[in-house]
């Protein structure tokens, strides 16, 4: 009987995420949720022959594909609140999340989407309950944890 109870939570523990059993996006600093960020875009990142695919989630609609691929960067508007999700590269920095100006390299971090083919394709990555304290930004010093499925369409690819 403990055999059997081992080896379902080694196949419980092993399961790969889906965008189902992911969840909904809950992002919270210092334990406060932050407001919804219903409007996402998707990019691949490619540098040095790598490419992983990221997601950013905005609480406003005032950006464009075009200026969300711009390798240049973007004005970014006043109240603005944003959470990323990177995944599907190799290295340190082949999967990871962000919030505003900062970026935490690693953690549980997976594609749960297909690899967009087009633009406008939809990109899903799962985040696991990441934890961690910025060390720039509005957020520096706070405990922040992102969780859950980021959404969104793809825009095509940004060279680094």
């Amino acid at each position: 009987m403990k055999k059997l109870a081992l080896l379902l939570l080694l196949v419980a523990c092993g399961k790969k995420q889906t965008a189902e059993s992911c969840g909904a996006l809950s992002v919270t600093v210092e334990g406060q949720p932050l407001p919804a960020m219903p409007n996402g875009f998707a990019r691949a990142n490619i540098m040095n022959g790598d490419t992983s695919y990221e997601v950013d989630v905005f609480n406003h609609d005032q950006i464009t594909c075009e200026k969300f691929i711009d390798k240049g960067g973007r004005q970014v508007p006043d109240g603005e609140v944003s959470v990323r999700a990177f995944a599907g590269g190799d290295g340190l920095m082949g999967r990871g999340v962000g919030i505003e100006s900062h970026t935490q390299a690693g953690g549980e971090v997976s594609l749960v989407s297909a690899k967009p083919k087009a633009v406008g394709d939809l990109v899903q990555i799962c985040a696991d309950n990441i934890s961690f304290t910025p060390q720039v930004g509005k957020n520096k010093g706070k405990k922040v944890v992102v969780k859950g499925l980021f959404t969104g369409k793809y825009c095509g690819e940004t060279r680094f």
